[in-house]
Protein backbone atom coordinates (compact mmCIF):
# COMPACT_ATOMS: atom_id res chain seq x y z
CA UNK A 1 0.00 0.00 0.00
CA UNK A 2 1.32 3.37 -1.34
CA UNK A 3 -0.22 5.78 1.74
CA UNK A 4 -1.06 5.61 5.23
CA UNK A 5 -3.84 6.50 6.72
CA UNK A 6 -2.38 9.86 7.88
CA UNK A 7 -1.99 10.75 4.78
CA UNK A 8 -5.19 10.58 3.33
CA UNK A 9 -6.18 14.28 3.97
CA UNK A 10 -3.48 15.19 1.33
CA UNK A 11 -5.39 13.79 -1.50
CA UNK A 12 -8.63 16.01 -0.40
CA UNK A 13 -8.99 18.79 -2.57
CA UNK A 14 -10.93 22.16 -2.06
CA UNK A 15 -13.47 21.71 -4.37
CA UNK A 16 -14.44 18.60 -6.59
CA UNK A 17 -17.51 16.60 -7.37
CA UNK A 18 -18.36 13.10 -6.46
CA UNK A 19 -19.04 9.89 -9.07
CA UNK A 20 -22.71 9.26 -9.09
CA UNK A 21 -22.57 6.28 -6.49
CA UNK A 22 -23.46 2.68 -7.73
CA UNK A 23 -27.01 1.74 -6.66
CA UNK A 24 -27.76 -1.65 -3.86
CA UNK A 25 -30.31 -3.47 -5.44
CA UNK A 26 -29.95 -7.02 -3.73
CA UNK A 27 -30.49 -7.99 0.23
CA UNK A 28 -28.96 -10.89 2.08
CA UNK A 29 -31.21 -13.37 4.06
CA UNK A 30 -29.87 -15.09 6.85
CA UNK A 31 -33.19 -17.00 7.50
CA UNK A 32 -32.36 -20.15 5.75
CA UNK A 33 -32.00 -23.17 7.93
CA UNK A 34 -29.97 -25.57 6.23
CA UNK A 35 -27.94 -25.96 2.61
CA UNK A 36 -28.51 -28.63 0.57
CA UNK A 37 -25.06 -31.15 1.04
CA UNK A 38 -22.29 -30.74 -2.07
CA UNK A 39 -19.08 -31.92 -2.56
CA UNK A 40 -18.88 -28.44 -4.73
CA UNK A 41 -18.10 -25.26 -3.78
CA UNK A 42 -18.29 -21.24 -4.48
CA UNK A 43 -18.84 -21.13 -8.68
CA UNK A 44 -18.62 -24.80 -9.04
CA UNK A 45 -22.12 -24.98 -7.16
CA UNK A 46 -23.41 -22.48 -10.07
CA UNK A 47 -24.82 -24.97 -12.42
CA UNK A 48 -25.04 -24.70 -16.10
CA UNK A 49 -25.92 -20.94 -16.03
CA UNK A 50 -22.60 -20.10 -15.04
CA UNK A 51 -19.99 -19.74 -18.61
CA UNK A 52 -16.26 -20.09 -17.68
CA UNK A 53 -14.22 -17.82 -20.09
CA UNK A 54 -12.81 -18.89 -23.35
CA UNK A 55 -14.19 -22.71 -22.46
CA UNK A 56 -14.67 -25.45 -24.85
CA UNK A 57 -18.44 -25.28 -25.60
CA UNK A 58 -18.88 -29.23 -24.12
CA UNK A 59 -15.55 -28.86 -21.21
CA UNK A 60 -16.35 -28.98 -17.74
CA UNK A 61 -14.30 -28.18 -14.97
CA UNK A 62 -12.07 -31.02 -14.06
CA UNK A 63 -10.54 -32.23 -10.87
CA UNK A 64 -6.43 -32.34 -11.30
CA UNK A 65 -4.28 -33.67 -8.35
CA UNK A 66 -0.74 -32.03 -8.21
CA UNK A 67 1.71 -34.08 -8.88
CA UNK A 68 4.72 -32.59 -8.41
CA UNK A 69 6.14 -29.14 -8.22
CA UNK A 70 9.81 -27.95 -9.22
CA UNK A 71 11.46 -24.49 -9.11
CA UNK A 72 13.04 -23.57 -12.63
CA UNK A 73 14.09 -20.03 -11.57
CA UNK A 74 15.04 -18.90 -8.38
CA UNK A 75 14.39 -15.06 -7.73
CA UNK A 76 16.91 -12.56 -7.43
CA UNK A 77 16.57 -9.24 -6.10
CA UNK A 78 19.34 -7.98 -7.63
CA UNK A 79 18.91 -8.56 -11.42
CA UNK A 80 14.68 -8.09 -10.79
CA UNK A 81 14.27 -12.04 -11.43
CA UNK A 82 10.86 -13.86 -10.30
CA UNK A 83 11.33 -17.06 -9.07
CA UNK A 84 9.57 -19.45 -11.99
CA UNK A 85 7.61 -23.03 -11.11
CA UNK A 86 6.46 -25.84 -12.97
CA UNK A 87 3.70 -27.47 -11.91
CA UNK A 88 2.52 -31.18 -13.15
CA UNK A 89 -0.72 -31.70 -12.89
CA UNK A 90 -2.90 -34.98 -13.00
CA UNK A 91 -6.21 -35.93 -14.10
CA UNK A 92 -8.37 -37.91 -16.11
CA UNK A 93 -7.50 -38.18 -19.42
CA UNK A 94 -7.67 -34.70 -20.87
CA UNK A 95 -7.18 -34.23 -24.72
CA UNK A 96 -5.23 -31.62 -25.68
CA UNK A 97 -2.31 -30.29 -28.30
CA UNK A 98 0.93 -28.52 -27.70
CA UNK A 99 0.11 -24.99 -27.87
CA UNK A 100 -3.56 -25.27 -26.16
CA UNK A 101 -4.28 -23.35 -22.42
CA UNK A 102 -5.93 -24.33 -19.71
CA UNK A 103 -8.25 -22.19 -17.15
CA UNK A 104 -7.25 -22.28 -13.47
CA UNK A 105 -10.17 -21.82 -10.88
CA UNK A 106 -8.67 -19.62 -8.14
CA UNK A 107 -9.51 -19.15 -4.59
CA UNK A 108 -8.78 -16.29 -2.51
CA UNK A 109 -6.12 -16.96 0.45
CA UNK A 110 -8.33 -18.33 3.56
CA UNK A 111 -6.22 -15.77 6.17
CA UNK A 112 -7.48 -12.87 3.91
CA UNK A 113 -10.76 -14.05 3.89
CA UNK A 114 -10.66 -14.59 7.48
CA UNK A 115 -9.53 -10.99 7.74
CA UNK A 116 -12.37 -9.35 5.85
CA UNK A 117 -14.77 -11.02 7.57
CA UNK A 118 -13.31 -9.82 10.97
CA UNK A 119 -13.58 -6.35 9.12
CA UNK A 120 -16.34 -5.99 8.03
CA UNK A 121 -18.23 -7.72 11.37
CA UNK A 122 -19.58 -10.74 9.71
CA UNK A 123 -16.83 -13.39 11.34
CA UNK A 124 -20.25 -14.47 13.74
CA UNK A 125 -21.50 -15.38 10.39
CA UNK A 126 -19.34 -16.40 8.49
CA UNK A 127 -20.50 -19.63 7.69
CA UNK A 128 -24.38 -19.37 8.32
CA UNK A 129 -26.42 -20.28 5.44
CA UNK A 130 -27.71 -17.18 3.17
CA UNK A 131 -29.65 -16.79 0.18
CA UNK A 132 -28.77 -13.53 -1.91
CA UNK A 133 -31.90 -11.91 -2.91
CA UNK A 134 -33.26 -8.88 -5.16
CA UNK A 135 -34.59 -5.92 -2.62
CA UNK A 136 -37.65 -5.15 -2.32
CA UNK A 137 -37.27 -1.78 -3.78
CA UNK A 138 -34.65 -2.24 -6.46
CA UNK A 139 -33.24 0.60 -7.91
CA UNK A 140 -32.23 -0.61 -10.96
CA UNK A 141 -35.05 -2.69 -13.01
CA UNK A 142 -32.64 -4.85 -15.05
CA UNK A 143 -30.90 -5.72 -11.52
CA UNK A 144 -30.00 -9.75 -11.05
CA UNK A 145 -28.16 -11.74 -9.27
CA UNK A 146 -24.87 -12.73 -10.12
CA UNK A 147 -24.88 -15.86 -11.43
CA UNK A 148 -21.41 -16.50 -10.02
CA UNK A 149 -23.08 -16.35 -6.70
CA UNK A 150 -24.87 -19.83 -5.48
CA UNK A 151 -28.01 -19.95 -4.89
CA UNK A 152 -27.57 -21.02 -1.33
CA UNK A 153 -24.36 -20.02 0.11
CA UNK A 154 -22.36 -18.23 3.11
CA UNK A 155 -19.90 -15.10 3.68
CA UNK A 156 -17.13 -17.41 3.71
CA UNK A 157 -18.08 -19.04 0.39
CA UNK A 158 -18.60 -15.50 -1.03
CA UNK A 159 -15.25 -14.41 -0.07
CA UNK A 160 -12.88 -17.31 -0.75
CA UNK A 161 -14.37 -18.55 -4.20
CA UNK A 162 -17.43 -15.99 -5.88
CA UNK A 163 -15.37 -12.45 -5.46
CA UNK A 164 -11.91 -10.95 -6.86
CA UNK A 165 -11.15 -8.50 -4.05
CA UNK A 166 -7.95 -7.34 -5.88
CA UNK A 167 -9.99 -6.02 -9.02
CA UNK A 168 -9.08 -2.12 -10.46
CA UNK A 169 -11.80 -0.03 -8.30
CA UNK A 170 -13.73 1.68 -10.47
CA UNK A 171 -14.89 5.38 -9.43
CA UNK A 172 -18.31 5.37 -9.02
CA UNK A 173 -17.83 1.70 -6.54
CA UNK A 174 -15.35 4.39 -4.61
CA UNK A 175 -17.92 7.08 -4.53
CA UNK A 176 -20.43 4.16 -3.16
CA UNK A 177 -17.98 3.37 -0.16
CA UNK A 178 -17.44 7.06 0.98
CA UNK A 179 -21.50 6.16 1.62
CA UNK A 180 -21.01 3.92 4.25
CA UNK A 181 -17.96 5.30 5.38
CA UNK A 182 -18.78 7.44 9.19
CA UNK A 183 -15.45 9.04 9.88
CA UNK A 184 -16.01 13.13 7.69
CA UNK A 185 -12.02 12.77 6.48
CA UNK A 186 -11.72 8.97 5.16
CA UNK A 187 -15.52 10.13 3.75
CA UNK A 188 -13.78 12.84 2.06
CA UNK A 189 -10.90 11.01 0.64
CA UNK A 190 -12.68 8.16 -1.01
CA UNK A 191 -15.80 10.73 -2.14
CA UNK A 192 -12.87 12.71 -3.94
CA UNK A 193 -11.31 10.18 -5.47
CA UNK A 194 -13.98 9.30 -7.21
CA UNK A 195 -14.12 12.93 -8.84
CA UNK A 196 -13.01 13.77 -12.00
CA UNK A 197 -11.33 16.88 -10.76
CA UNK A 198 -9.07 14.36 -8.84
CA UNK A 199 -7.91 12.10 -12.09
CA UNK A 200 -4.39 12.60 -11.13
CA UNK A 201 -4.69 11.06 -7.66
CA UNK A 202 -6.85 8.52 -8.70
CA UNK A 203 -4.38 7.26 -11.44
CA UNK A 204 -1.29 7.78 -9.29
CA UNK A 205 -2.86 5.30 -6.22
CA UNK A 206 -5.38 2.91 -8.04
CA UNK A 207 -3.58 2.49 -11.28
CA UNK A 208 -0.01 2.78 -10.74
CA UNK A 209 0.40 2.37 -6.92
CA UNK A 210 -2.41 -0.79 -7.33
CA UNK A 211 -4.87 0.44 -4.38
CA UNK A 212 -7.23 -2.71 -4.12
CA UNK A 213 -9.97 -3.04 -1.87
CA UNK A 214 -8.70 -4.31 1.03
CA UNK A 215 -6.09 -1.09 0.92
CA UNK A 216 -9.18 0.83 1.26
CA UNK A 217 -10.78 -0.67 4.23
CA UNK A 218 -7.31 -0.56 5.64
CA UNK A 219 -7.05 3.24 4.88
CA UNK A 220 -10.91 3.58 5.75
CA UNK A 221 -11.67 1.92 9.39
CA UNK A 222 -15.20 3.58 9.69
CA UNK A 223 -16.11 1.92 6.13
CA UNK A 224 -18.54 -0.19 6.26
CA UNK A 225 -20.10 -1.49 3.05
CA UNK A 226 -22.74 -4.78 3.58
CA UNK A 227 -22.36 -7.47 2.38
CA UNK A 228 -25.24 -7.67 -0.50
CA UNK A 229 -23.72 -4.31 -1.85
CA UNK A 230 -19.90 -6.37 -2.04
CA UNK A 231 -22.08 -9.30 -4.21
CA UNK A 232 -23.23 -6.82 -6.15
CA UNK A 233 -20.51 -4.56 -7.39
CA UNK A 234 -17.22 -6.37 -6.19
CA UNK A 235 -16.03 -8.16 -9.66
CA UNK A 236 -16.49 -11.99 -10.47
CA UNK A 237 -13.29 -14.62 -9.40
CA UNK A 238 -12.47 -15.54 -12.86
CA UNK A 239 -10.07 -18.48 -14.10
CA UNK A 240 -6.58 -17.88 -14.35
CA UNK A 241 -5.61 -18.91 -18.02
CA UNK A 242 -2.04 -21.00 -18.08
CA UNK A 243 0.07 -22.44 -21.54
CA UNK A 244 0.07 -25.79 -21.62
CA UNK A 245 4.12 -26.52 -20.71
CA UNK A 246 4.34 -29.73 -22.11
CA UNK A 247 3.52 -32.47 -25.14
CA UNK A 248 0.93 -35.74 -24.51
CA UNK A 249 3.39 -37.76 -26.37
CA UNK A 250 5.73 -37.37 -23.43
CA UNK A 251 3.40 -38.65 -20.43
CA UNK A 252 -0.10 -39.29 -22.45
CA UNK A 253 -3.10 -37.24 -21.99
CA UNK A 254 -3.35 -37.40 -18.12
CA UNK A 255 -0.53 -35.22 -17.24
CA UNK A 256 0.23 -31.87 -17.94
CA UNK A 257 2.25 -29.14 -17.00
CA UNK A 258 1.97 -25.12 -16.62
CA UNK A 259 4.43 -22.56 -15.40
CA UNK A 260 3.89 -19.28 -13.53
CA UNK A 261 6.44 -16.87 -11.50
CA UNK A 262 6.02 -15.31 -8.60
CA UNK A 263 5.61 -11.50 -8.05
CA UNK A 264 7.14 -10.55 -4.80
CA UNK A 265 5.83 -9.31 -2.50
CA UNK A 266 2.34 -9.07 -3.99
CA UNK A 267 1.51 -12.50 -6.05
CA UNK A 268 -1.61 -12.64 -7.78
CA UNK A 269 -4.73 -14.76 -6.03
CA UNK A 270 -4.11 -17.68 -8.51
CA UNK A 271 -0.41 -18.05 -7.96
CA UNK A 272 -0.89 -17.82 -4.53
CA UNK A 273 -3.51 -20.85 -4.20
CA UNK A 274 -0.90 -22.69 -6.07
CA UNK A 275 1.98 -21.60 -4.03
CA UNK A 276 -0.06 -22.97 -0.75
CA UNK A 277 -1.04 -25.78 -2.15
CA UNK A 278 2.48 -27.06 -3.16
CA UNK A 279 3.88 -26.03 -0.14
CA UNK A 280 1.32 -28.32 2.35
CA UNK A 281 2.92 -31.24 0.14
CA UNK A 282 -0.77 -32.92 0.04
CA UNK A 283 -1.06 -36.02 -1.77
CA UNK A 284 -4.72 -35.60 -2.29
CA UNK A 285 -4.37 -31.79 -3.31
CA UNK A 286 -6.62 -30.33 -6.51
CA UNK A 287 -7.15 -27.49 -8.46
CA UNK A 288 -10.09 -27.12 -10.80
CA UNK A 289 -9.40 -26.68 -14.50
CA UNK A 290 -11.06 -26.78 -17.68
CA UNK A 291 -9.84 -27.06 -21.34
CA UNK A 292 -10.36 -23.28 -23.10
CA UNK A 293 -10.98 -22.80 -26.70
CA UNK A 294 -8.53 -23.51 -29.53
CA UNK A 295 -7.12 -21.35 -31.90
CA UNK A 296 -3.83 -21.50 -34.23
CA UNK A 297 -1.72 -21.34 -31.67
CA UNK A 298 -0.48 -24.87 -31.24
CA UNK A 299 1.71 -27.43 -33.43
CA UNK A 300 0.52 -30.76 -34.26
CA UNK A 301 1.68 -33.79 -36.26
CA UNK A 302 1.07 -31.54 -39.89
CA UNK A 303 3.48 -28.75 -38.16
CA UNK A 304 6.55 -31.84 -38.81
CA UNK A 305 6.90 -30.56 -42.39
CA UNK A 306 6.81 -27.14 -41.77
CA UNK A 307 9.32 -24.22 -40.55
CA UNK A 308 8.54 -22.33 -37.58
CA UNK A 309 10.38 -19.58 -35.69
CA UNK A 310 9.67 -19.56 -32.05
CA UNK A 311 10.48 -16.35 -30.25
CA UNK A 312 9.67 -15.83 -26.22
CA UNK A 313 10.27 -13.71 -23.31
CA UNK A 314 10.34 -15.04 -20.00
CA UNK A 315 7.44 -17.36 -18.82
CA UNK A 316 6.44 -17.29 -22.48
CA UNK A 317 8.93 -19.89 -23.38
CA UNK A 318 6.29 -22.53 -21.94
CA UNK A 319 3.80 -23.23 -24.56
CA UNK A 320 7.08 -23.82 -26.82
CA UNK A 321 9.05 -26.48 -24.29
CA UNK A 322 5.68 -28.02 -25.50
CA UNK A 323 5.89 -28.11 -29.10
CA UNK A 324 9.92 -29.00 -29.02
CA UNK A 325 9.03 -31.89 -27.03
CA UNK A 326 5.93 -32.78 -29.62
CA UNK A 327 8.95 -32.64 -32.17
CA UNK A 328 11.20 -34.69 -30.65
CA UNK A 329 8.88 -37.54 -29.85
CA UNK A 330 8.03 -37.45 -33.22
CA UNK A 331 11.07 -37.25 -34.81
CA UNK A 332 11.97 -40.78 -33.42
CA UNK A 333 9.33 -42.05 -35.25
CA UNK A 334 10.49 -40.05 -38.36
CA UNK A 335 13.02 -37.37 -39.24
CA UNK A 336 11.22 -33.86 -39.39
CA UNK A 337 11.25 -32.18 -42.91
CA UNK A 338 11.26 -28.80 -41.35
CA UNK A 339 13.01 -25.89 -39.84
CA UNK A 340 12.17 -24.94 -36.21
CA UNK A 341 13.72 -21.48 -35.09
CA UNK A 342 14.16 -20.73 -31.29
CA UNK A 343 14.44 -16.86 -30.21
CA UNK A 344 14.37 -16.54 -25.99
CA UNK A 345 14.82 -13.52 -23.72
CA UNK A 346 15.63 -13.51 -20.36
CA UNK A 347 17.22 -11.39 -17.36
CA UNK A 348 20.13 -13.82 -17.27
CA UNK A 349 21.42 -16.90 -18.16
CA UNK A 350 20.01 -18.35 -15.33
CA UNK A 351 16.45 -16.67 -16.01
CA UNK A 352 16.26 -19.17 -19.23
CA UNK A 353 13.80 -21.92 -18.47
CA UNK A 354 15.06 -25.39 -19.04
CA UNK A 355 17.95 -23.65 -20.60
CA UNK A 356 19.78 -27.38 -20.47
CA UNK A 357 17.26 -28.97 -22.46
CA UNK A 358 17.22 -26.09 -25.12
CA UNK A 359 20.94 -26.80 -25.46
CA UNK A 360 20.51 -30.85 -25.65
CA UNK A 361 17.58 -30.18 -28.41
CA UNK A 362 20.17 -28.06 -30.41
CA UNK A 363 22.56 -30.72 -30.39
CA UNK A 364 19.70 -33.27 -31.30
CA UNK A 365 18.66 -30.94 -34.30
CA UNK A 366 15.13 -30.85 -32.99
CA UNK A 367 16.34 -26.95 -32.79
CA UNK A 368 18.13 -26.10 -36.07
CA UNK A 369 18.87 -22.30 -34.63
CA UNK A 370 18.80 -21.29 -30.93
CA UNK A 371 19.64 -17.68 -30.23
CA UNK A 372 19.58 -16.47 -26.29
CA UNK A 373 19.99 -12.66 -24.74
CA UNK A 374 19.88 -11.62 -21.65
CA UNK A 375 18.34 -8.12 -20.31
CA UNK A 376 20.35 -7.82 -16.98
CA UNK A 377 24.39 -7.83 -16.75
CA UNK A 378 27.41 -5.55 -18.22
CA UNK A 379 26.04 -5.80 -21.69
CA UNK A 380 22.52 -6.27 -21.70
CA UNK A 381 20.17 -7.29 -25.24
CA UNK A 382 17.10 -7.86 -26.29
CA UNK A 383 14.88 -10.42 -28.67
CA UNK A 384 14.49 -7.68 -31.42
CA UNK A 385 18.76 -7.00 -31.44
CA UNK A 386 18.90 -11.04 -32.10
CA UNK A 387 16.48 -10.89 -35.08
CA UNK A 388 17.97 -7.97 -36.48
CA UNK A 389 21.36 -9.30 -36.34
CA UNK A 390 19.83 -12.34 -38.25
CA UNK A 391 17.73 -10.39 -40.94
CA UNK A 392 18.97 -11.86 -44.04
CA UNK A 393 18.52 -15.17 -43.34
CA UNK A 394 15.20 -14.59 -40.92
CA UNK A 395 13.48 -12.57 -43.60
CA UNK A 396 14.20 -15.61 -46.54
CA UNK A 397 12.94 -18.28 -43.83
CA UNK A 398 9.80 -16.10 -42.67
CA UNK A 399 8.89 -15.41 -46.22
CA UNK A 400 8.60 -18.93 -47.34
CA UNK A 401 4.93 -20.54 -48.10
CA UNK A 402 5.53 -23.01 -45.29
CA UNK A 403 6.94 -20.99 -42.07
CA UNK A 404 5.12 -19.85 -39.56
CA UNK A 405 6.03 -17.26 -36.91
CA UNK A 406 4.78 -17.67 -33.47
CA UNK A 407 5.25 -15.08 -30.43
CA UNK A 408 4.67 -15.75 -26.65
CA UNK A 409 5.15 -12.81 -24.52
CA UNK A 410 3.73 -9.76 -22.73
CA UNK A 411 1.48 -8.17 -24.71
CA UNK A 412 1.88 -4.08 -23.69
CA UNK A 413 4.88 -3.98 -24.30
CA UNK A 414 7.47 -6.73 -25.21
CA UNK A 415 5.46 -7.63 -28.27
CA UNK A 416 5.33 -4.08 -29.69
CA UNK A 417 9.12 -4.39 -29.28
CA UNK A 418 9.53 -7.71 -31.22
CA UNK A 419 6.85 -6.33 -34.10
CA UNK A 420 9.19 -3.37 -34.53
CA UNK A 421 12.27 -5.30 -34.64
CA UNK A 422 10.72 -7.60 -37.35
CA UNK A 423 9.62 -4.44 -39.04
CA UNK A 424 13.43 -3.17 -39.24
CA UNK A 425 13.93 -6.74 -40.58
CA UNK A 426 11.85 -6.01 -43.60
CA UNK A 427 12.92 -2.90 -43.87
CA UNK A 428 16.51 -3.77 -44.49
CA UNK A 429 16.59 -7.19 -46.38
CA UNK A 430 13.30 -5.93 -48.72
CA UNK A 431 14.46 -2.44 -49.05
CA UNK A 432 11.32 -1.38 -47.48
CA UNK A 433 9.75 1.83 -45.74
CA UNK A 434 8.23 1.80 -41.83
CA UNK A 435 4.76 1.64 -43.78
CA UNK A 436 5.36 -0.73 -46.31
CA UNK A 437 6.77 -2.89 -43.85
CA UNK A 438 4.14 -2.37 -41.26
CA UNK A 439 1.60 -3.24 -43.92
CA UNK A 440 3.52 -6.51 -45.25
CA UNK A 441 3.57 -8.18 -41.27
CA UNK A 442 -0.31 -6.98 -41.39
CA UNK A 443 -0.91 -9.44 -44.48
CA UNK A 444 1.45 -12.18 -42.53
CA UNK A 445 -0.99 -12.18 -39.73
CA UNK A 446 -3.55 -11.86 -41.89
CA UNK A 447 -1.99 -15.14 -43.91
CA UNK A 448 -2.03 -17.29 -40.31
CA UNK A 449 1.94 -17.03 -40.81
CA UNK A 450 2.50 -14.54 -37.72
CA UNK A 451 0.98 -15.87 -34.49
CA UNK A 452 1.07 -14.32 -30.98
CA UNK A 453 0.12 -15.81 -27.88
CA UNK A 454 0.09 -12.26 -25.86
CA UNK A 455 -0.64 -12.13 -21.70
CA UNK A 456 -0.87 -8.67 -19.65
Amino acid sequence: MGIEMTDIEAFILNEFIPAKPLDSNLEVDFTLRKQPKSEKCGQRRCGDILKFPFAQTSSTLTAASIKHSQVLVEADKATETKRVVELTLESDDFDYEPGDTIGVLPSNAPAVVEQLLNRLGLIDQADTICQIKLALKCAKKSAKIPAHIPDSTCPREIFTHCLALNGVLQKQFLSALASYTSDAKERGFLACLSSKQATAHYNSLILEQGLRFPDILELCASCQPPLAFLVEHLPRLLPRPYSIANSPLESGTQELRIIYSVLSPKAGVTTSMLEAKCQRQEQSAKVFIYPRLTNTFRYTEKDLCSNQILIAVGTGLAPFLGFLAHKEHHQKQQPAKGQTWLYVGAKTPQAVLKRNKLLAWQQSSVLQRLRMCHSRGESPSYVQQLLEEDAEELVKLLLKPDTVLYICADGAKISTSIASGLCLCLQKVLHLDETEATRQLKELREQGKYREDLWL
